[in-house]
């Protein structure tokens, strides 16, 4: 129920939503009420409304402030300075303490990188956050690590989550967890030539821009054709020779064979074959590799020589 205030005029001015229960702020924020009780009494992020009879409330501003709580943690804020912030007075500006937390307060080791923390990150969904871990994973690690170890672990997870039976309208935690990936791997890209290209069909692009990636932290420019749009294409206006050194194929997209044939003729780049469905075929030049992290290897290898 809500509750007109007057205006300095004596109108109303404004509308005051009344206080809310436990029960209701739970529901309203997406966490457990015994949560609630825990940052009550912690750190003092309790309801302050009081009625007769009744147990205190959650005002307006309590629930404000537990919503900053809540999206600061979701970001990967420690629980006690995320609290801290949340208790901070406003900008004076319009945003909140926490809208404005520079990335490296977030970043501060706090920020968990494990399958199951980025899969909850991508379903909420929060893409800013998204992105944060698998930068940060990236410079660790590598981006073909990751995406072996972190994103594709945590896309498993959430296609085997009941969550998955439905989703709200604009959601897609597979697609954010890809665009935050994608956003990592453009940091990544050099400058200058690009001896290296990547075919792949469109299920296999993601996979294609990985390796691209890895050939990146090598200092390696790479990039990545469309094998759908190759087809009536002359081989040369996209693999140019001189320039181009190596190509690389991912899976077994319908022109695979033709390309890889045309490509072996020309003699004059190293062609490598990615992954267990790679077509079968053994010609001069032509290599095989079964991983991401074996291509990155043997690429980076054939350019230098």
């Amino acid at each position: 129920m809500a509750r007109a205030t007057p205006g300095p005029g004596g109108g109303e001015s404004r509308l005051e939503a009344a206080p809310l229960t436990v029960a209701a702020v739970a529901r309203t924020l997406g966490v457990a009420a015994s949560t609630l009780r825990t940052w009550d009494r912690r750190y003092g992020l309790g309801p302050s409304a009081h009625q007769a009879g009744s147990h205190r409330r959650y005002t307006p501003e309590d629930v404000a402030r537990l919503q900053t709580m809540r999206r600061l943690t979701l970001r990967g804020v420690a629980p006690a300075d995320a609290a801290r912030i949340a208790t901070e007075p406003d900008t004076g500006e319009g945003q909140t303490v926490a809208d404005d937390v520079p990335v490296a307060a977030v970043d501060d080791g706090s920020l968990v990188l494990d399958p199951l923390t980025l899969a909850a990150a991508a379903v909420e969904p929060d893409l800013r956050r998204v992105h944060r871990m698998l930068q940060r994973a990236t410079r660790q690690a590598g981006v073909v690590a990751v995406w072996t170890d972190l994103v594709q672990p945590a896309e498993e997870m959430v296609d085997t989550s009941r969550r998955r039976l439905a989703e709200r309208p604009g959601t897609d935690p597979r697609g954010v967890m890809r665009v935050g990936l994608m956003q990592a791997i453009r940091e990544l890209a050099v400058t200058g030539s690009s001896p290296v290209r990547i075919l792949a069909a469109p299920e296999d692009r993601v996979r294609a821009h990985v390796i691209a990636g890895g050939l990146a932290e090598n200092d390696l420019g790479a990039l990545v054709v469309g094998a759908e749009h190759v087809a009536d294409v002359e081989l040369d206006s996209w693999l140019p020779p001189g320039e181009a050194k190596v190509l690389a194929v991912i899976g077994n997209p319908p022109v695979a064979e033709e390309v890889v044939t045309r490509a072996s003729e020309r003699g004059d780049v190293e062609v490598f074959l990615l992954g267990s469905q790679s077509p079968a075929i053994w010609l001069r030049q032509v290599h095989r590799v079964r991983t991401a992290q074996a291509a990155v290897a043997e690429i980076t290898a054939a350019v230098r020589e």
